[in-house]
């Protein structure tokens, strides 16, 4: 398999496991390229924000908004997203591989936007030690 680089900055994408999932974390920048369906895998995973290692650089982000980035793996342009929640991101998605590349800390934001609020998840977990 052919070495990635970075979309963002060019750096070398290395390889992360956690638990199961493998994942190419840029050694300069933190970003972090997610092929298809493993950030969705992995935010399910207790503890697997640990991967991200970096913080959000929100006005790297903006100089970005008109910039085309390139797939890693299809060399296309990527489609800029907008997760609009309690934590909102700006990431890159491709048409064609369904591959995600999050900016360093963005993972992070976008795991917590899925939690479940501590209180609903004790709630959930005293109902289903009733049945």
């Amino acid at each position: 398999m052919k070495s990635l680089s970075c979309p963002k900055c060019g750096g070398n994408l290395e390889p992360v496991m956690y638990e199961i999932i493998e994942v190419d974390r840029c050694c300069q920048c933190n970003g972090i390229w997610f092929d298809s369906s493993e950030a969705e895998n992995l935010k399910k995973l207790r503890g697997s924000e640990k991967i991200d290692i970096g913080t959000i650089d929100n006005e790297h982000q903006k100089e970005e908004l008109d910039t085309d980035i390139l797939c890693p793996h299809c060399n296309i342009p990527m489609i800029k997203m907008l997760d609009f929640d309690k934590h909102p991101i700006w990431y890159e998605t491709c048409p064609q591989c369904q591959g995600i590349w999050f900016d360093a800390g963005e993972f992070k934001k976008f795991k917590d936007n899925f939690a479940q609020p501590k209180l609903l998840s004790k709630a959930l977990n005293i109902l289903r030690l009733k049945k």
